[in-house]
Protein backbone atom coordinates (compact mmCIF):
# COMPACT_ATOMS: atom_id res chain seq x y z
CA UNK A 1 0.00 0.00 0.00
CA UNK A 2 1.17 3.55 -0.73
CA UNK A 3 0.58 6.04 2.07
CA UNK A 4 0.98 9.82 1.94
CA UNK A 5 1.89 10.78 5.52
CA UNK A 6 1.57 14.41 6.68
CA UNK A 7 3.47 14.96 9.93
CA UNK A 8 3.79 17.63 12.62
CA UNK A 9 6.05 15.87 15.15
CA UNK A 10 9.54 14.54 14.50
CA UNK A 11 9.54 11.70 17.03
CA UNK A 12 6.03 10.53 16.23
CA UNK A 13 6.82 10.68 12.52
CA UNK A 14 9.92 8.53 13.03
CA UNK A 15 7.99 5.93 15.01
CA UNK A 16 4.93 5.69 12.80
CA UNK A 17 6.61 5.92 9.40
CA UNK A 18 9.15 3.35 10.55
CA UNK A 19 6.39 0.99 11.63
CA UNK A 20 4.32 1.38 8.48
CA UNK A 21 7.42 0.94 6.32
CA UNK A 22 8.42 -2.22 8.19
CA UNK A 23 4.92 -3.56 7.54
CA UNK A 24 5.66 -3.37 3.82
CA UNK A 25 3.91 -0.10 2.97
CA UNK A 26 5.52 2.62 0.87
CA UNK A 27 5.26 5.79 2.94
CA UNK A 28 5.93 9.24 1.52
CA UNK A 29 6.25 11.72 4.41
CA UNK A 30 5.52 15.40 4.26
CA UNK A 31 7.59 16.14 7.35
CA UNK A 32 11.15 15.71 8.60
CA UNK A 33 11.74 12.65 6.42
CA UNK A 34 10.38 14.26 3.27
CA UNK A 35 13.48 14.19 1.11
CA UNK A 36 16.94 12.71 0.94
CA UNK A 37 19.88 14.93 1.73
CA UNK A 38 20.68 16.92 4.89
CA UNK A 39 18.25 15.81 7.58
CA UNK A 40 16.39 18.77 9.16
CA UNK A 41 15.63 16.98 12.43
CA UNK A 42 17.54 16.58 15.65
CA UNK A 43 15.71 14.15 17.92
CA UNK A 44 15.73 11.11 15.64
CA UNK A 45 17.97 9.81 12.82
CA UNK A 46 16.97 9.67 9.13
CA UNK A 47 14.90 6.75 7.85
CA UNK A 48 15.61 4.55 4.85
CA UNK A 49 12.38 4.72 2.83
CA UNK A 50 13.60 2.52 -0.03
CA UNK A 51 14.24 3.14 -3.74
CA UNK A 52 10.58 3.86 -4.47
CA UNK A 53 10.81 6.98 -2.34
CA UNK A 54 13.23 8.58 -4.82
CA UNK A 55 10.80 7.90 -7.68
CA UNK A 56 7.92 9.42 -5.73
CA UNK A 57 10.09 12.43 -4.87
CA UNK A 58 10.82 12.91 -8.56
CA UNK A 59 7.11 12.70 -9.39
CA UNK A 60 6.35 15.15 -6.57
CA UNK A 61 8.68 17.74 -8.05
CA UNK A 62 7.80 17.12 -11.70
CA UNK A 63 4.10 17.60 -10.94
CA UNK A 64 4.80 21.01 -9.42
CA UNK A 65 4.35 20.01 -5.79
CA UNK A 66 6.26 21.67 -2.98
CA UNK A 67 6.60 21.19 0.78
CA UNK A 68 8.03 23.55 3.42
CA UNK A 69 8.52 22.04 6.86
CA UNK A 70 8.60 25.53 8.40
CA UNK A 71 5.20 26.46 6.96
CA UNK A 72 3.39 23.24 6.04
CA UNK A 73 0.18 24.90 4.83
CA UNK A 74 1.16 28.13 3.08
CA UNK A 75 4.49 26.67 1.98
CA UNK A 76 3.00 23.50 0.50
CA UNK A 77 1.65 22.89 -2.99
CA UNK A 78 -0.13 19.60 -3.67
CA UNK A 79 -1.49 18.36 -6.97
CA UNK A 80 -4.43 15.97 -7.20
CA UNK A 81 -2.52 13.80 -9.68
CA UNK A 82 0.18 13.21 -7.06
CA UNK A 83 -2.34 12.32 -4.33
CA UNK A 84 -3.88 9.82 -6.76
CA UNK A 85 -0.63 7.83 -6.69
CA UNK A 86 -1.48 6.75 -3.12
CA UNK A 87 -4.05 4.50 -1.49
CA UNK A 88 -4.78 6.98 1.29
CA UNK A 89 -3.44 10.00 3.15
CA UNK A 90 -2.75 10.08 6.89
CA UNK A 91 -2.66 13.58 8.38
CA UNK A 92 -1.30 13.78 11.92
CA UNK A 93 -2.86 16.28 14.35
CA UNK A 94 -3.57 18.95 11.74
CA UNK A 95 -7.24 19.33 10.75
CA UNK A 96 -6.35 22.69 9.22
CA UNK A 97 -4.14 20.98 6.63
CA UNK A 98 -7.08 18.80 5.61
CA UNK A 99 -9.40 21.78 5.42
CA UNK A 100 -6.94 23.77 3.30
CA UNK A 101 -6.19 20.92 0.86
CA UNK A 102 -9.58 19.21 1.07
CA UNK A 103 -10.32 19.26 -2.66
CA UNK A 104 -6.93 17.81 -3.60
CA UNK A 105 -6.77 15.25 -0.79
CA UNK A 106 -10.27 13.97 -1.55
CA UNK A 107 -8.81 12.06 -4.50
CA UNK A 108 -8.11 9.30 -1.96
CA UNK A 109 -9.41 8.38 1.53
CA UNK A 110 -8.21 10.70 4.28
CA UNK A 111 -7.28 9.63 7.81
CA UNK A 112 -6.83 12.17 10.60
CA UNK A 113 -4.57 10.80 13.34
CA UNK A 114 -4.69 12.42 16.81
CA UNK A 115 -1.81 12.36 19.30
CA UNK A 116 -3.57 13.10 22.58
CA UNK A 117 -3.30 16.89 22.58
CA UNK A 118 -5.69 19.84 22.00
CA UNK A 119 -8.21 18.37 24.44
CA UNK A 120 -11.67 19.95 23.90
CA UNK A 121 -10.30 22.50 21.42
CA UNK A 122 -10.79 20.82 18.05
CA UNK A 123 -13.61 18.33 18.57
CA UNK A 124 -16.00 20.46 16.51
CA UNK A 125 -13.50 20.41 13.63
CA UNK A 126 -13.11 16.64 13.94
CA UNK A 127 -16.89 16.22 13.86
CA UNK A 128 -17.15 18.30 10.68
CA UNK A 129 -14.41 16.29 8.98
CA UNK A 130 -15.94 12.96 9.98
CA UNK A 131 -19.25 14.13 8.52
CA UNK A 132 -17.36 14.69 5.25
CA UNK A 133 -15.98 11.15 5.24
CA UNK A 134 -12.60 11.67 6.93
CA UNK A 135 -11.65 8.70 9.12
CA UNK A 136 -10.52 9.53 12.65
CA UNK A 137 -7.82 7.46 14.37
CA UNK A 138 -7.45 8.33 18.05
CA UNK A 139 -4.30 7.89 20.06
CA UNK A 140 -5.94 6.91 23.35
CA UNK A 141 -9.26 5.78 24.78
CA UNK A 142 -8.94 8.60 27.33
CA UNK A 143 -9.71 11.11 24.58
CA UNK A 144 -13.34 9.99 24.78
CA UNK A 145 -13.68 11.92 28.07
CA UNK A 146 -13.61 15.23 26.19
CA UNK A 147 -16.63 17.45 25.91
CA UNK A 148 -18.50 17.00 22.61
CA UNK A 149 -16.34 14.01 21.68
CA UNK A 150 -16.50 13.49 17.91
CA UNK A 151 -16.00 9.73 18.07
CA UNK A 152 -13.45 7.58 16.31
CA UNK A 153 -12.96 5.00 13.58
CA UNK A 154 -10.04 3.33 15.37
CA UNK A 155 -7.93 3.75 18.51
CA UNK A 156 -4.23 3.06 17.93
CA UNK A 157 -1.50 3.87 20.43
CA UNK A 158 2.03 5.02 19.64
CA UNK A 159 4.19 2.05 18.69
CA UNK A 160 7.69 1.60 20.06
CA UNK A 161 10.49 -0.86 19.37
CA UNK A 162 11.52 -2.30 22.77
CA UNK A 163 14.82 -3.50 21.31
CA UNK A 164 15.84 0.14 20.78
CA UNK A 165 16.18 0.57 24.55
CA UNK A 166 19.36 -0.79 26.18
CA UNK A 167 19.18 -2.45 29.61
CA UNK A 168 18.85 -0.05 32.51
CA UNK A 169 22.04 0.35 34.54
CA UNK A 170 21.21 3.14 36.98
CA UNK A 171 24.88 4.01 37.44
CA UNK A 172 24.34 7.77 37.45
CA UNK A 173 22.86 9.24 40.62
CA UNK A 174 20.60 11.73 38.88
CA UNK A 175 16.89 12.24 38.23
CA UNK A 176 15.94 12.70 34.59
CA UNK A 177 13.00 14.51 32.95
CA UNK A 178 12.32 15.26 29.28
CA UNK A 179 9.93 18.12 28.53
CA UNK A 180 10.30 20.60 25.68
CA UNK A 181 9.50 24.23 26.53
CA UNK A 182 8.41 23.02 29.95
CA UNK A 183 7.66 26.38 31.60
CA UNK A 184 5.87 27.80 28.56
CA UNK A 185 3.71 24.77 27.79
CA UNK A 186 2.85 23.58 31.29
CA UNK A 187 3.45 26.44 33.76
CA UNK A 188 1.60 24.91 36.72
CA UNK A 189 3.33 21.54 36.32
CA UNK A 190 6.69 23.25 35.83
CA UNK A 191 6.33 25.16 39.11
CA UNK A 192 5.54 21.87 40.84
CA UNK A 193 8.49 20.15 39.15
CA UNK A 194 10.90 22.85 40.33
CA UNK A 195 9.60 22.61 43.88
CA UNK A 196 9.87 18.81 43.84
CA UNK A 197 13.41 18.72 42.41
CA UNK A 198 15.03 21.53 44.39
CA UNK A 199 18.33 20.38 45.84
CA UNK A 200 18.35 17.05 44.00
CA UNK A 201 20.71 16.10 41.16
CA UNK A 202 18.38 16.59 38.20
CA UNK A 203 18.69 16.70 34.40
CA UNK A 204 16.02 18.37 32.25
CA UNK A 205 16.20 17.45 28.57
CA UNK A 206 14.37 19.18 25.74
CA UNK A 207 14.61 22.47 23.83
CA UNK A 208 13.72 25.88 25.27
CA UNK A 209 14.59 25.15 28.89
CA UNK A 210 17.90 27.03 28.94
CA UNK A 211 17.22 29.13 32.05
CA UNK A 212 16.48 26.09 34.24
CA UNK A 213 19.10 24.55 36.52
CA UNK A 214 20.04 21.14 35.16
CA UNK A 215 18.84 21.88 31.62
CA UNK A 216 20.76 19.88 29.01
CA UNK A 217 18.92 20.99 25.85
CA UNK A 218 17.60 18.94 22.95
CA UNK A 219 19.36 15.60 22.52
CA UNK A 220 19.58 13.06 19.73
CA UNK A 221 18.08 9.61 20.06
CA UNK A 222 21.26 7.86 21.22
CA UNK A 223 21.95 10.51 23.85
CA UNK A 224 18.39 10.16 25.15
CA UNK A 225 18.68 6.37 25.31
CA UNK A 226 22.02 6.59 27.14
CA UNK A 227 20.54 8.88 29.79
CA UNK A 228 17.47 6.67 30.24
CA UNK A 229 19.78 3.71 30.79
CA UNK A 230 22.16 5.45 33.19
CA UNK A 231 20.07 7.79 35.36
CA UNK A 232 18.75 6.48 38.66
CA UNK A 233 15.13 7.71 38.27
CA UNK A 234 12.73 9.44 35.88
CA UNK A 235 10.25 12.10 37.05
CA UNK A 236 7.13 12.63 34.92
CA UNK A 237 5.36 15.88 35.76
CA UNK A 238 4.26 17.51 32.48
CA UNK A 239 0.97 17.56 30.59
CA UNK A 240 -0.70 15.73 33.43
CA UNK A 241 -4.28 16.23 32.23
CA UNK A 242 -3.87 15.14 28.60
CA UNK A 243 -3.40 11.71 27.03
CA UNK A 244 -0.18 12.70 25.23
CA UNK A 245 2.52 10.76 27.10
CA UNK A 246 5.43 10.21 24.69
CA UNK A 247 8.29 10.76 27.13
CA UNK A 248 6.56 8.67 29.80
CA UNK A 249 6.23 5.77 27.33
CA UNK A 250 9.91 5.89 26.44
CA UNK A 251 11.00 6.07 30.08
CA UNK A 252 8.75 3.15 30.97
CA UNK A 253 10.12 1.07 28.10
CA UNK A 254 13.68 1.90 29.12
CA UNK A 255 13.26 0.19 32.47
CA UNK A 256 14.24 3.28 34.45
CA UNK A 257 12.07 3.55 37.60
CA UNK A 258 9.44 6.21 36.89
CA UNK A 259 7.92 8.58 39.42
CA UNK A 260 4.60 9.99 38.18
CA UNK A 261 2.86 13.03 39.63
CA UNK A 262 -0.85 12.40 40.16
CA UNK A 263 -2.75 14.39 37.54
CA UNK A 264 -5.44 15.31 40.08
CA UNK A 265 -3.06 17.70 41.84
CA UNK A 266 -3.98 20.30 39.20
CA UNK A 267 -7.80 20.23 38.93
CA UNK A 268 -9.06 20.28 35.38
CA UNK A 269 -12.17 19.17 33.60
CA UNK A 270 -12.43 16.88 31.82
CA UNK A 271 -9.86 14.46 33.26
CA UNK A 272 -8.32 12.76 30.22
CA UNK A 273 -5.14 11.38 31.76
CA UNK A 274 -3.97 8.25 29.94
CA UNK A 275 -1.31 7.32 32.49
CA UNK A 276 -3.84 6.93 35.30
CA UNK A 277 -5.47 4.12 33.31
CA UNK A 278 -2.22 2.23 32.68
CA UNK A 279 -0.17 2.19 35.85
CA UNK A 280 -0.18 0.00 38.96
CA UNK A 281 1.29 2.36 41.59
CA UNK A 282 3.91 0.73 43.76
CA UNK A 283 4.39 -2.08 41.25
CA UNK A 284 5.41 -0.68 37.87
CA UNK A 285 5.89 2.99 38.84
CA UNK A 286 5.64 5.27 41.85
CA UNK A 287 2.66 7.64 42.03
CA UNK A 288 3.10 10.78 44.13
CA UNK A 289 0.57 13.41 45.13
CA UNK A 290 2.66 16.44 46.03
CA UNK A 291 6.21 17.80 45.91
CA UNK A 292 7.14 16.31 49.28
CA UNK A 293 6.09 12.79 48.23
CA UNK A 294 7.94 13.24 44.95
CA UNK A 295 11.16 14.21 46.71
CA UNK A 296 10.92 11.27 49.11
CA UNK A 297 10.26 8.77 46.29
CA UNK A 298 13.16 9.99 44.20
CA UNK A 299 15.48 10.18 47.19
CA UNK A 300 14.81 6.50 47.87
CA UNK A 301 15.47 5.62 44.24
CA UNK A 302 18.73 7.58 44.32
CA UNK A 303 19.84 5.69 47.42
CA UNK A 304 18.52 2.20 46.60
CA UNK A 305 19.19 1.10 42.99
CA UNK A 306 17.95 -2.42 43.76
CA UNK A 307 14.53 -1.11 44.68
CA UNK A 308 14.50 0.99 41.53
CA UNK A 309 15.48 -2.00 39.41
CA UNK A 310 12.39 -3.91 40.57
CA UNK A 311 10.05 -0.99 39.82
CA UNK A 312 11.73 -0.33 36.48
CA UNK A 313 11.63 -3.95 35.33
CA UNK A 314 7.89 -4.17 36.06
CA UNK A 315 7.32 -0.93 34.19
CA UNK A 316 9.28 -2.14 31.20
CA UNK A 317 7.27 -5.36 31.05
CA UNK A 318 3.97 -3.45 31.15
CA UNK A 319 5.15 -0.94 28.56
CA UNK A 320 6.24 -3.72 26.18
CA UNK A 321 2.79 -5.27 26.42
CA UNK A 322 0.93 -2.00 25.79
CA UNK A 323 3.24 -0.12 23.42
CA UNK A 324 5.29 -2.86 21.74
CA UNK A 325 4.99 -2.86 17.98
CA UNK A 326 3.34 -6.25 17.51
CA UNK A 327 -0.18 -5.45 18.72
CA UNK A 328 -0.11 -1.92 17.35
CA UNK A 329 1.10 -3.14 13.95
CA UNK A 330 -1.88 -5.49 13.76
CA UNK A 331 -4.24 -2.63 14.65
CA UNK A 332 -2.79 -0.47 11.86
CA UNK A 333 -3.07 -3.28 9.32
CA UNK A 334 -6.71 -3.84 10.17
CA UNK A 335 -7.53 -0.13 10.04
CA UNK A 336 -5.71 0.47 6.76
CA UNK A 337 -7.54 -2.44 5.14
CA UNK A 338 -10.85 -0.82 6.13
CA UNK A 339 -9.94 2.72 5.15
CA UNK A 340 -8.12 2.35 1.82
CA UNK A 341 -9.76 1.97 -1.56
CA UNK A 342 -8.04 0.28 -4.51
CA UNK A 343 -6.30 2.58 -6.97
Amino acid sequence: MRILFVSVHEVHEYDEVRLLTDLGHQVFPLGHHHRRGPYPGLLRPPLDLGPEHARLQQAFEEMGCRYDIADPIRGTVLQRAFVELFDLTIVVFNPFFIHHFREVLSARPIVLRTIGQAINQWEHLYAELRAQGVRLVRYAEAEAEQDNYAGHDAVIRFAKYPEDFPPWRGDRAAVLTFAASFAQRYPAEFALWRQATQGLPVLLGGPNNAMVDGAIGALGMQEQLDLLASCRAYFYCSGLAIPYTLNFIEAWLAGIPVVVMDDRIIPRSPRCSEIARLIAPGENCLLVRDAEEARAARQRLLEDPGYGARIGAAGRATARRIFGREGIAAAWQEALARFATPR
